[in-house]
């Protein structure tokens, strides 16, 4: 069961992105892919399922810019 809520708020993270960042879903599968999203997500859901979208994107937005400064995700 913990699995599927790790996926369902996935899911939420990837319709969060698209919509707060004006991305296609396929352009977001291969950013979060490149830098290792997906598994930043999984892997620290207990503390970003208590934030909201806005709060998520950022955090993720933060990390794109840590890996790669010069990064154009938007």
């Amino acid at each position: 069961m913990k699995t599927d809520i790790k996926i369902d708020f996935l899911v939420f993270v990837l319709e969060e992105y698209k919509y707060l960042e004006k991305i296609n879903p396929d352009d977001i599968i291969q950013l979060f892919s490149h830098y290792d999203i997906f598994e930043y997500i999984i892997n620290h859901y207990d503390s970003l399922h208590t934030l909201g979208g806005r709060a998520i994107v950022d955090d993720i937005n933060l990390l794109i810019d840590t890996k790669s400064p010069q990064c154009s995700y938007k």
